[in-house]
Parts: structure tokens; sequence; C-alpha cells
């Protein structure tokens, strides 16, 4: 088994039998919710050296809403289009302390709530069209947002780790 198809079963065992798109709400709130109650000092501390603060993680989350955003209208509009893999550490590195934790999630937020209206918008047909990723092949619309709602559920309990929140 290759370090993708590893990673996929770890982001799908997450996400078990749940809604995704369900998965992908309640994190928009939950995330909403943590980072309302948090100051900037709380958001900006790593929990452990070299592991990614809040604040990074929430920046993590808003690219990946971005890349999500590119993959899945790609997939539907497009005859089996190529998705490309991004670097998300250099991302975050580069990226992930431009703004203010606040704007950080507002970003987040208006990206999350365009997703979400796009993958209600989706047609049984749609959930089923593949693009192929440059890094794990074949991807349905529907897996690419499982594998989203997995990756929630895992940088869910990194940000609460970061600000010593109860699991």
């Amino acid at each position: 088994m290759t370090e993708f198809e590893e990673y996929r079963q770890e982001l799908l065992g997450l996400l078990g039998q749940d809604d995704p798109v369900a998965v992908l709400r309640t994190t928009l709130l939950e995330v909403q919710r943590m980072s309302e109650h948090a100051s900037e000092v709380e958001l900006n501390r790593s929990p452990l050296p070299g592991e990614w603060s809040p604040r990074e993680v929430l920046s993590h989350l808003a690219d990946s809403d971005l890349m999500v955003n590119v993959r899945v209208r790609m997939i539907v509009t497009q005859d089996r289009p190529q998705l490309v893999g991004y670097d998300q550490e250099a991302w975050t590195a580069r990226f992930g302390n431009l703004d203010s934790a606040s704007e950080i999630v507002e970003r987040w937020r208006v990206l999350r709530g365009a997703n979400l209206r796009m993958f209600e918008s989706l047609s049984g047909e749609e959930w089923q069209r593949v693009g192929m990723h440059t890094e794990r092949g074949p991807e349905s619309a529907l897996l690419t947002v499982q594998l989203m709602a997995g990756h929630d559920r895992m940088h869910l309990e990194q940000i609460r780790r970061g600000l010593a929140l109860p699991v």
C-alpha cells in the first residue's frame, strides 16, 4: 500500500459512514465556536515543536477548501480532468501568517460556505464523475468530499490540542 493509499484510508476511517457534507457543515460551526473563545496568543501557540499552531491549521483548512472547490468544479464540468496536488507545507509556511486568526477564519468560513452550497447542488451523476489526481490517481467528486470530511476531523483534533481543549 502506498503512502497516499494509507492516507486515504486514514481519512476515510475518520469519516466512517457519516455524511461528508454534514461533517463539513459541523466543522464550520465547531471552528467558529472554538475560534470565538480563543485569544490570538492561543491561536498562535504551537502544541509541540514542529507542529502547526491552530492558526496555521485554520489557514491550511482555508487552502484545502480553495483546492477542493477548484477540483470539484473541474470534475463536474470536464471529462476526467487532471487534479494537481500542492505542497501544503510550503503554502502554510508562505501564506499561513499573512492574516490575523480572525481574518483566516473569515476567509475559510466564506470558502466553506461556497463549497457547501456547491456540494448540495450536485446531482447523483455529478457526484460519480472522476478526475485524475496527479498524486493519488482517480478520484470522484464524492471521494474528494469524503476525504475532505475526514481531513476536517483530523485537523479539528489538532486545533483542540493546540488550544488545549478537551477532545
